[in-house]
């Protein structure tokens, strides 16, 4: 079947293959991220349409939205990266992603690949590709200036003031990785560190850099500021030290609303190992499937 990428209205199917192909394909947020702005799709254009319905819904927004712009070149660049795509995270369905790459293969024809782009279409894409590489190169420098920031705390011997630095380089991150977050404040009867949104759930903070593991009464208190908020709210307790057997225990008991990271946890996202909204996914996915509140990230690796 050819395709008129030019004047024609995307095609039913084709436009089904890349929607399936989107949601099979990846499995990190920021890997699909990086092949969208690969085809030429700005990242003020996929953050509008959010995370909620998952990768398949956003590929079908973004392809609604160049078809009433009339981006047609945009979305050859899309069929074409997926023509020549092959599937590497092994977290996904590798013999459902081939199986469908092949069916696409079949649909696109070779008349895509023979297509000649014009020399704008060139620049343009040239352009791009230089934007994009700026981007990481200021996401990179900030997370150095992160992590240098991290290990200076290291050294601190004043308590309070490592206590309140790490809050601050906490929500540094979320707002490197553009989340929705509140830094910490104060109510008429609590102290809380912060609070941030991740999928359909709001997320307390408390923070905790102490020289001994934390204890279970430390868990108590946390829970107890979740008690009484909407069923949507959870909680994230980042212990630098870690956790005694006990508070882990009774996190992870009957319906359990609290999330555990670590200093080690940390230090992956400021290496650039893995990045807080994909260790999230990590931790949420164990925590709703197994009740695992204490997943890290090595023992995935």
């Amino acid at each position: 079947m050819k395709t008129d990428w030019q004047t024609k209205k995307l095609d039913f199917n084709i436009k089904d293959k890349l929607i399936n192909l989107s949601g099979t394909c990846f499995w990190y947020w920021n890997t699909f991220y990086s092949f969208l702005e690969s085809c030429g799709v700005s990242s003020s254009v996929y953050r509008q349409f959010g995370k909620e319905g998952g990768k398949y819904q956003l590929m079908r927004s973004i392809l609604e939205l160049l078809e009433r712009q009339e981006r047609y070149d945009i979305i050859k660049n899309i069929a074409g990266q997926f023509y020549n795509f092959t599937p590497s995270e092994d977290e996904i369905d590798r013999e459902k992603a081939n199986k469908l790459l092949v069916d696409f293969r079949k649909i696109i024809g070779s008349s895509l690949l023979e297509d000649e782009i014009d020399k704008k279409e060139v620049e343009k894409k040239i352009e791009t590709i230089k934007i994009i590489s700026e981007q990481k190169k200021v996401y990179q420098e900030k997370l150095l200036k992160l992590k240098n920031n991290f290990f200076i705390l290291c050294t601190s011997n004043d308590k309070q003031k490592r206590g309140y630095d790490i809050e601050k380089l906490f929500f540094d991150i979320l707002d490197l990785e553009e989340f929705e977050y509140k830094r910490p404040y104060k109510n008429e009867s609590e102290q809380i560190d912060g609070h941030f949104k991740y999928e359909s759930f709001d997320y307390l903070v408390e923070i905790k850099w102490t020289n001994e593991k934390n204890k279970q009464e430390e868990y108590s208190i946390f829970d107890g500021k979740i008690t009484g908020k909407a069923q949507s709210t959870r909680g994230l307790f980042l212990s630098i030290t870690g956790f005694e057997d006990s508070f882990i225990n009774k996190a992870s008991g009957n319906n359990p609303r609290i999330i555990l990271m670590d200093g080690e946890d940390l230090v992956h996202i400021l290496e650039g190992r893995t990045t807080f909204f994909d260790l999230m996914k990590l931790k949420t996915d164990h925590f709703v499937r197994k009740g695992n509140v204490y997943i890290k990230y090595r023992n995935e690796k």
